[in-house]
């Protein structure tokens, strides 16, 4: 039997962490669902007019899967905090990649597809009770020439701006919460105790470090003028504004740039847990 990687032995692994965790799983649902329902709850009671708004849904959705989202990436390997339960899972019979790949599932595709779910159900039946009674209210108190116009369930998923571009800014916004809870995955490795507030810690420093390096120090070297039209190409002014010269790499360093910018650091922060992980001792 392949020692690295074996199909039935990794669903056998994922039916086992199903079976040990489906009662906090579930609870874990419940949970979600009420909060949401009761901080929608919240907004209709404190506005009867329009309180399920594109701002209200929107935000809701993405302040709450980042939250909760890392809060549970951070637990993910919990087990390696405790001696004896990590004596236990180091020596649980599959492979490291196995036991990585089973976390990132739950983790990851389930999590975001559950919460993803739970949110719409919640969203669903909110938006209705908030259009009747925002109905009731504006029969009320509504003038002449007001239309009553009723809110709409928000598609999360495909959050276009209002530019010429129509970019997709719902799809960043995954992107984002993707590599941030990635790096709370390899935190909850890394970091034995309060994993979720080390992590934190360490993502704001590096930030902070970033912001400085960049602002501080790159432009100490950098000649007079700004970045054009993107980061492979520069506005290099020679003699003032009147006299310029735009500096641009390939195209092909800019897309590459841009897709590794866009898509690589969830995944390399994955490889990097495994990594850890396989080299975990108790």
């Amino acid at each position: 039997m392949n020692q690295v990687f074996s199909f039935n032995r990794w669903l056998l692994l994922v039916a086992k962490h199903w079976s040990e965790n489906r009662k906090k799983y579930l609870l874990g649902i419940l949970a979600i669902t009420g909060i949401i329902l009761i901080w929608f709850l919240f907004n209709i009671i404190m506005d009867q007019y329009r309180s399920m708004g594109f701002g209200t849904q929107v935000g809701t959705y993405f302040v709450g899967l980042f939250i909760v989202g890392c809060l549970y990436a951070s637990t993910l390997f919990s087990d390696l905090a405790s001696r004896p339960k990590g004596i236990n899972y180091l020596s649980l019979p599959a492979s490291q990649l196995e036991k990585t790949l089973c976390a990132l599932l739950y983790g990851v595709v389930i999590f975001f597809t559950a919460y993803t779910i739970v949110f719409y159900i919640a969203d669903i039946i909110m938006v209705k009770i908030a259009n009747e009674v925002s109905y009731v209210y504006w029969q009320k108190n509504h003038t002449a020439g007001d239309v009553f116009v009723p809110e709409k369930v928000v598609n999360i998923l495909h959050l276009e701006d209002m530019s010429a571009k129509k970019i997709n800014i719902g799809f960043f916004f995954l992107l984002g919460y993707f590599a941030v809870q990635s790096a709370y995955i390899l935190g909850s490795v890394y970091f034995t105790r309060f994993s979720f507030i080390k992590t934190t810690v360490s993502l704001l420093v590096l930030g902070l470090f970033i912001i400085i390096f960049v602002g501080k120090v790159l432009n100490v070297f950098m000649p007079d003028g700004n970045f054009y039209g993107g980061i492979t190409s520069y506005r290099l002014y020679e003699g003032g504004e009147m006299s310029e010269k735009i500096i641009r790499l390939p195209e092909w360093v800019g897309v590459t740039t841009l897709f590794l910018l866009k898509y690589a650091f969830a995944p390399i922060f994955w490889i990097v847990t495994y990594f850890r992980v396989k080299e975990k001792e108790i």
